[in-house]
């Protein structure tokens, strides 16, 4: 009966030893996503009353490679939305806009402030 005993324990300490195994990598770190990372100096941009279009691609990065999708609110007297990867700013006055980058897991929100020149 002891030998039973032993068996199943184990049996579940290789279970759960497998189970750590796919979410390590091979040298043995914890290998889980990491969010998406805002890649520039600045926060500030001015507009002279034209549209304002900013790459998201170059703005966000994400560290495991994942792909990213786009979402923006501003604040009143500016106008933005998404044009595929590009934020696109119509601004009335100076304000800000948040721009939340996804991964599909993780998410990450970043303001930026608009100066109309």
């Amino acid at each position: 009966m002891k030998e039973a005993w032993y068996l199943s324990i184990v049996l579940l300490m290789l279970g759960i030893l497998a189970g750590f195994s796919s979410v390590m990598t091979p040298t043995g770190a914890f290998a889980g996503n990491l969010p998406p990372q805002w890649d520039f100096s600045t926060t500030e941009f001015s507009t002279d009353g034209s549209a304002l279009n900013l790459d998201l691609t170059a703005a966000f990065f994400d560290p495991d490679g994942d792909p990213l999708s786009f979402s923006v609110s501003p604040s009143p007297g500016i106008s933005a939305g998404i044009a595929g990867d590009n934020l696109v700013v119509m601004a009335d006055n100076d304000g800000k806009v948040t721009i939340t980058a996804s991964d599909g897991k993780l998410q990450v929100a970043k303001t930026i402030s608009i100066h109309r020149i």
